[in-house]
């Protein structure tokens, strides 16, 4: 199953989320992780965001199937930040299959 997770806990406790979520899948960006999970080792990852999270903390999950059913876009600005945002579609998630 493709998985996406991201987080937004307060900023001294970032590390601690990087570094279990670097164990199941890949560090995209900042506090974003995606990739190739069995259902056991996703049940496994929810205990651990369990165990881990705080009240007011927030850990988003979204899961599909696999890596065809899903369509990734940047929406991001040129380096001046004039004008209007540009999609850049990446498709660089439905290559690699790569299973945890």
């Amino acid at each position: 199953m493709y998985v996406l997770m991201t987080y937004d806990v307060k900023a001294k406790r970032t590390e601690k989320f990087k570094k279990l979520l670097r164990r199941y899948l890949g560090h995209i960006q900042y506090s974003v992780f995606s990739g190739d999970l069995s259902e056991a080792k996703l049940i496994e990852v929810r205990r651990s965001i369990s165990r881990l999270l705080l009240p007011g903390e927030l850990v988003t999950e979204i899961t599909a199937a696999n890596r065809k059913n899903v369509k990734v876009v940047h929406i991001m600005k040129d380096e001046s930040g004039k004008g209007e945002a540009k999609r850049h579609e990446d498709n660089s998630h439905s290559t690699d299959y790569r299973v945890l």
